[in-house]
């Protein structure tokens, strides 16, 4: 039976895995237009740019001649004047469209963030739901134990100094109540740690699906399924 449960949860987190993969994938694919088409807007207005220059110069030169025509006299005086204004127009232009290129990238990075974040949130969400709804009561159960004995480890391997608070006791929120030997052995690593006789405040919250939250004054151990696929999600859209 443990091994159907364990062949039963393996298949489950592969799925999950494609999943979230394909999810992935297709909104990046989405994004990877957006920024696409951002670019091109950038390239247009490039264009556009150095049209304008163009026209420019060859305003300048139209002056140019003129002034040759008109009085041979004034040619240096003419010749330094559109120099100047080249400089000028150029400097200007060309700040200008350093300024729209810092901004469309600007953009570009604040959507490929915001987009990001909008697809670790949605995938929390469904693989907290696939959870849910896929594993059975007793798949939620061991996976709430398995959270427990790693939360005790990860306790006991902490250096005493880590807890800066002073308490003897401790709330336990958990989707699943604590079995006497899971208490007992909360109780005894977390005594060590504080250097107190510890009491118990627990409390079931069903809606954590599994695992538990330790609260001890101002400090707070999450263990739960959620905080867990929060760490993991992020490796898993990389």
């Amino acid at each position: 039976m443990l091994i159907q449960l364990l062949i039963i949860q393996i298949i489950t987190f592969v799925a999950l895995l494609f999943l979230l993969r394909y999810i992935f994938s297709r909104n990046l694919n989405s994004a990877l237009g957006r920024l696409n088409s951002l670019h091109e807007e950038n390239q247009v207005k490039e264009a556009q740019l150095s049209d304008e220059l163009k026209r420019a110069k060859e305003e300048r030169e139209a002056e140019v001649a003129r002034g040759k025509a008109e009085a041979s006299g004034l040619i240096e005086g003419a010749k330094k004047e559109a120099s100047r204004a080249r400089i000028k127009v150029e400097e200007g232009a060309k700040a200008q469209a350093d300024k729209i290129i810092a901004q469309g990238k600007r953009e570009a990075g604040d959507f490929k963030e915001k987009l990001n974040k909008e697809m670790r949130v949605r995938s929390l969400d469904l693989a907290l739901k696939m959870v849910e709804q896929t594993f059975t009561e007793e798949n939620k159960k061991d996976l709430q134990r398995q959270f427990i004995t790693e939360i005790i480890d990860e306790i006991a391997k902490l250096p005493k100094d880590k807890f800066t608070v002073s308490t003897d006791k401790v709330k336990v929120v958990s989707s699943y109540p604590l079995q006497d030997e899971q208490r007992e052995n909360l109780k005894k690593v977390l005594g060590k740690k504080l250097g107190a006789n510890i009491s118990l405040e627990e409390k079931v919250k069903k809606e954590l699906i599994s695992g538990l939250i330790l609260e001890m004054g101002g400090l707070v151990v999450d263990g739960t399924l959620k905080n867990r696929l929060h760490q993991a999600i992020p490796e898993l859209l990389k």
